[in-house]
C-alpha cells in the first residue's frame, strides 16, 4: 500500500517505541482508569473472531481454505504451546525430579575468605527438560494413536486428548508428507484438529489449557506426571528407582551412536534421546528395551508403569522424526509469540488478509511450477491452519495448485533466503504490490485503519482527481487504539488490574 511507505513506517515504529516505554514506567498520560470488577475489564480478543456460522460452512476436511476463526484459534494453541514450554522450563519440581541442581563451586582466597560460585551450566542444563517432555509427549501420541487405530469404526469423534497430545499431532500434521506416508488409510486422516474443542480449553487470559474429562494413561497432565514422578517409585527399591528415574528413561530403552549424537546437536543444542534412536545402518532394527522385570512391582495403575510400557511399543523410526519436527516448530512459535496478533487491536483483519494472501501464494505456486514458494509469516499461518485438516488441505492442494504441496520446514536458512527473494520477485511481477510484510501491531492497524476508509468512508477527489484520506484522523486511531491494547498487554504481564478505554475517543473510533 503506497500510504504505508517505509518514512511512514519508520516514524510509527519510533513512535510504537515510545508508546512501549510508557507502558513499561507507567507513565501514560492521562493514566487510564483500571478496571473495578471483570465486568470492566476490556475483553481482548474479541470473543466474536472465533465464532463461526459452521451450518454454512463445508466441514473441516472438505475442500476449502482455512476461515478466520480456525486461525485465531490456532493462534490461541500456538501462545498455550509457548507459555507450556516456559512453565516447564521454569519449574523447580521438574528440575528436581530430573535431578538438575547447581553445581556451584566455592573457593578460598588468599586472606582465608571463601566465595561460592555462579553455577554458568545450570541454565543450558535445565533446557534438557523441554527435550524430555517432548520425548514423553511423542511416546503418548503414538500410543494415543495406535488406541483410535484399533477403534476401527466404531464412531466418527473422540475425546480431545491431553495438550501434550495434540501438540505432537499438531506437529506431524504439519509435515504433510510425513503424515499421508504414515496416515492415509487410518481414521486419524480424515480428523481435523478440533479448533474449536481447542478454543474452549483455553484460557486466553494466562494461556492455560483445562481438557475435557479424559480416560487412560495419559489423562494425568504430564507437567503433573513430571512434576511428581518421584512419587509414584517411593515405595520401590532403590536399584528400581534409579533404572525408572525419569532421567535415565532412554539410555535403557534405546541404543545411542556417535553418528546420532551428531545429528542430535545439529537438531538442536542440547543432548537428545529419541533422537538419538539408532544409526542409519540398524534403523529397522528394534532398540534395546526395558525388560519387564525392571518395573518391579509396580501396579497396572501407577501412570510410571504406564508410560515405561508405551516406550516399550514405540514405532523408532517415527518417534525419531516426530521429535525432530516437534524441535523445529519452536521457531515458529517462538515468532507467533513474539508478533502476538492474538492480542493485535486489527486481529480479524489480519488474519483475514493472511488468508487473502495464502489464496495467491497457491495461485503463485500453480503458476510457477518447479520453484521454491518461501512463504512470509502471515501466510505461513494460514498455511499451517490449512495443513491442520489433512484430507480436505490434499484435495484443496490438488485442485488450486494442480498437485499435493508438501511443507518442508527442515530447509536450511540459505535456501530459503534464496527462495524468499525469488517469491518477492514472482509476486512484485504477478500482483503488483509488496511481498513482505512488517507485521507489527502499528503497521498492521495502520492498514485496516486506511482499508475502512476506501471501502466505508468514501473519500473526497481533489480537483486533480486523487483520492484524498484524513491521514491525521487515521494516525489518531491507530494511536488510540495500539496505546490502549498496549497498556492492556502491560497490565497482564505485571499482574496488575487491566485498564479501561478513557471516554473520550478520537473521531471515527467504535
Amino acid at each position: 500500500m503506497t500510504l504505508a511507505c517505509r518514512n511512514t513506517q519508520e516514524v510509527l515504529h519510533n513512535g510504537s517505541k515510545a508508546v512501549l516505554r510508557t507502558c513499561i514506567n507507567n507513565t501514560i498520560n492521562p493514566p487510564y482508569q483500571s478496571a473495578r470488577n471483570p465486568e470492566e475489564e476490556p475483553v481482548i480478543p474479541d470473543t466474536t473472531v472465533f465464532d463461526q456460522d459452521n451450518a454454512s460452512l463445508p466441514p473441516a476436511h472438505a475442500e476449502r481454505l482455512p476461515t478466520v476463526a480456525e486461525c485465531a484459534i490456532h493462534l490461541e494453541l500456538l501462545e498455550t504451546l509457548f507459555h507450556l514450554r516456559q512453565q516447564i522450563l521454569q519449574s523447580g519440581d521438574i528440575d528436581k525430579t530430573m535431578r538438575t541442581t547447581p553445581n556451584r563451586q566455592t573457593k578460598t582466597g588468599y586472606n582465608g575468605d571463601t566465595k561460592t560460585f555462579k553455577d554458568d551450566t545450570l541454565e543450558s542444563r535445565r533446557q534438557t527438560k523441554w527435550l524430555r517432555f517432548i520425548e514423553f509427549a511423542v511416546v503418548r501420541f503414538l500410543d494415543w494413536r495406535a488406541r483410535l487405530a484399533k477403534e476401527g469404526d466404531k464412531g466418527n469423534a473422540f475425546t480431545l486428548p491431553p495438550l501434550d497430545v495434540i501438540m505432537v499431532w499438531h506437529t506431524f500434521l504439519l509435515n504433510p508428507l510425513l503424515f499421508n506416508k504414515h496416515c492415509r488409510t487410518e481414521k486419524l486422516y480424515e480428523f481435523p484438529l478440533p479448533w474449536q474443542a481447542i478454543h474452549k480449553c483455553i484460557n486466553n487470559g494466562d494461556w492455560s489449557f483445562a481438557p475435557q474429562a479424559e480416560a487412560g494413561a495419559d489423562s494425568l497432565s504430564l507437567f503433573e506426571l513430571f512434576s511428581t514422578w518421584d512419587s509414584y517409585l517411593a515405595d520401590q527399591r532403590s536399584d528400581v528407582k534409579s533404572k525408572l528415574s525419569l532421567a535415565s528413561i532412554g539410555t535403557d530403552l534405546f541404543d545411542t551412536t556417535q553418528t546420532d549424537l551428531a545429528s542430535a546437536t545439529r537438531t538442536s543444542n542440547f543432548p537428545s534421546i529419541l533422537s538419538s534412536l539408532t544409526s542409519s545402518s540398524t534403523r529397522t532394527q528394534k532398540p534395546r528395551l526395558i525388560t519387564r522385570e525392571d518395573l518391579g512391582t509396580l501396579p497396572a495403575t501407577n501412570p510410571v508403569r504406564a508410560h515405561v510400557e508405551m516406550f516399550l511399543s514405540v514405532d523408532v523410526n517415527l518417534a525419531r522424526e516426530l521429535k525432530a519436527a516437534v524441535l523445529r516448530q519452536n521457531s515458529f512459535i517462538d515468532k507467533m509469540h513474539s508478533h502476538l496478533w492474538i492480542r493485535s487491536p486489527s486481529l480479524q483483519d489480519t488474519l483475514a488478509r493472511s488468508l487473502s494472501r495464502y489464496s495467491q501464494f497457491l495461485l503463485l505456486m500453480r503458476r510457477n511450477r518447479g520453484k521454491m514458494m518461501v512463504p512470509t509469516l502471515d501466510i505461513d499461518l494460514a498455511w499451517h491452519t490449512h495443513q491442520c485438516a489433512a484430507s480436505g488441505y490434499v484435495q484443496e492442494t490438488k485442485k488450486r495448485v494442480g498437485r499435493f504441496v508438501n511443507h518442508d520446514d527442515s530447509i536450511g536458512k540459505e535456501d530459503l533466503d534464496t527462495g524468499s527473494g525469488e517469491t518477492r520477485r514472482l509476486w512484485r511481477l504477478q500482483f503488483g504490490g509488496e511481498y513482505h510484510i512488517c507485521g507489527c501491531w502499528d503497521c498492521e492497524m495502520l492498514t485496516s485503519e486506511i482499508e475502512k476508509e476506501f471501502k466505508y468512508r468514501g473519500g473526497a477527489d481533489d480537483e486533480d482527481g486523487t483520492y484524498q484520506i484524513d491521514m491525521q484522523a487515521v494516525a489518531e486511531r491507530v494511536d488510540y487504539k495500539v496505546r490502549f491494547y498496549r497498556a492492556v498487554e502491560a497490565a497482564r504481564r505485571k499482574g496488575h488490574a487491566l485498564p479501561v478505554p478513557r471516554s473520550q475517543k478520537p473521531e471515527g473510533v467504535l
